[in-house]
């Protein structure tokens, strides 16, 4: 590492005297040290060297070399960490892996309370705010375990989630929200890639075990729904599970599992193959057809025999355990699918770019509000946003630039709703919400709100060009303007043609 760190020192100074060439270098090291630091289990080597990488990509020409010294600088103090656990390895001592976790909770006693416990379960703890921007964050600093807050008034807590899992490269391992005055909507938590919720009544006493766990094997899932008739079964395999701090919900083959699925909303279901009364085949194979399950990892437990295995698998399972599997193993082969399963579905439900939910899910949220409405009598508000002159910013400034002042929008639009209040990204330019409760004035104040915020708030680009933002707005409400998602979201794409056409004959 000293001689690799010194030829990028090299390359940098080629660099500073004016050799372009040097660039590809660079890159070059950069990219084979991130590879490599990577497959040896030095993370943060690996992290910093593709940071580095990604400098070079975005920065096409003559790139600021301050800005590349600083992160070599960066890489070399992550060298002299590796070395000393090497060291410690070599004189046969465990390596320290100390795991990181960010509290993003406003100061109390509670916050507090949670912190030294998470020392005591051996983490580096520090504490942080809702408005910290996760890409300015160092790597070496970056979070293993998030732990979200909030009080009234301080909007949704899956917006801070989000800002912080938007890139993959650097989310954390885990992120949980604490659920204080209102319930956390779990189809947003999901997209926001939340792995768990826990009430700021029980935070105390579950976030602890969760850490512990999660520091050993990986963030384990919020409930696991077991389906089975053996009540010897059953006991060996719920106790193992909550050990690790898995909620297991026992299904008896008599009771209708797809009831107790939808009540439930597990993150992995354990069915048994023999199952008495049941065909554990053709419920797998129903489960699989509904939308809402298609992608819920199914574990199926049964005699080790390659007949049963094919059996599980043509049906949808996912894995299959014997009947006898070690509680290590069982333990594994849960958190891991479960794991694999949430992230799965942040990607079905979110949008790419700004994090938000995409157009698919925001509609289906909105027919389910509709729904909703419709039998209880609640009011409804649909409001779309475009933002006016997007195309030929994009156009002149470049996609990267275009991405990054979707992103500040969806930033924006997040930090000052209602944790009630659901958006999303509508189409290319365009950004739909969905106000509960909303009147047609309602959703004119929030409106007008939002519109002011953007003029406040201009977007910063990589480009170093401040673009001041403006928007168009239509809605509709439910039920004078539209009885169905379809109808409402016309409704209110006409109003927003119908204003952006006044506001330019008012202009002329």
């Amino acid at each position: 590492m000293p001689a690799r760190l010194e030829e990028l020192r090299a390359d940098l100074a080629t660099l500073r005297e004016g050799n372009t060439e040097a660039v590809g270098s660079l890159k070059t090291r950069l990219h084979r040290l991130a590879g490599s630091g990577g497959s040896f289990g030095f993370l943060d080597l690996s992290a910093i060297a593709r940071e580095g990488e990604d400098y070079l990509g975005s920065n096409p020409g003559l790139p600021d070399s301050n800005g590349l010294a600083l992160i070599l600088d960066r890489l070399e103090e992550a060298v002299r960490r590796s070395d000393t656990r090497l060291d410690a390895s070599v004189a046969g001592k465990p390596p320290e892996l100390v795991p990181r976790a960010l509290l993003v909770m406003r100061p109390s006693p509670q916050r507090e309370r949670i912190a030294e416990e998470l020392r005591k379960a051996g983490y580096e703890v520090r504490s942080g705010n809702r408005q910290d921007d996760p890409a300015a964050t160092p790597t070496e600093q970056l979070p293993h375990l998030l732990v979200i807050g909030g009080e009234a008034g301080d909007g949704d807590p899956s917006a801070v989630a989000s800002a912080w899992t938007n890139d993959s490269s650097r989310r954390p391992g885990a992120v949980v929200l604490v659920e204080t005055l209102r319930g956390v909507d779990r189809l947003r938590a999901i997209a926001a890639g939340v792995d768990a919720v826990f009430s700021a009544e029980q935070v105390e006493q579950k976030l602890p075990r969760y850490a512990r766990t999660f520091a050993r094997i990986g963030p384990p899932p919020s409930n696991v729904l077991l389906v089975d008739h053996d009540a010897v079964l059953a006991s060996r395999i719920i106790p193992a599970l909550e050990q690790a701090n898995v909620r297991v919900t026992r299904c008896l083959p008599t009771q209708a599992v797809p009831e107790v699925l939808e009540r439930e909303m597990p993150d992995l279901l354990l069915l048994h193959t023999r199952l008495v009364g049941l065909d554990p085949v053709a419920l797998a194979r129903l489960i699989r057809q509904d939308s809402r399950y298609y992608l819920l990892p199914v574990v199926f437990l049964g005699d080790d025999t390659v007949a049963e295995r094919v059996t599980a698998l043509r049906a949808g399972a996912d894995d299959f355990l014997s009947v006898a599997a070690q509680p290590e193993l069982l333990t594994q082969t849960v958190i891991s699918r479960a794991t694999r399963g949430r992230r799965l579905r942040e990607m079905v439900h979110r949008d790419g770019v700004t994090g938000l939910l995409n157009h698919a899910t925001l509609i289906a949220e909105l027919e389910t509000a509709v729904d909703y409405s419709r039998r209880h009598g609640e009011s409804l508000a649909f409001v779309l946003f475009e933002l006016e002159g997007f195309r030929n910013l994009n156009e002149r400034l470049g996609p990267r630039a275009g991405d990054e002042v979707l992103l500040h929008v969806a930033s924006v639009f997040r930090f000052n709703v209602r944790a009630s209040d659901v958006i999303g990204r509508y189409g290319w330019e365009a950004f739909g919400m969905l106000l509960r409760g909303a009147s047609t004035a309602g959703a004119a104040v929030l409106a007008e709100k939002l519109h002011r915020v953007l003029s406040e708030q201009p977007a910063h680009t990589t480009v170093s060009e401040v673009v001041s933002l403006q928007v168009r707005v239509g809605s509709a409400v439910f039920p004078r303007d539209g009885t169905t998602a379809a109808e409402l979201t016309q409704a209110a794409d006409r109003a927003l043609r119908v204003g952006g056409e006044a506001g330019k004959r008012g202009s002329g």
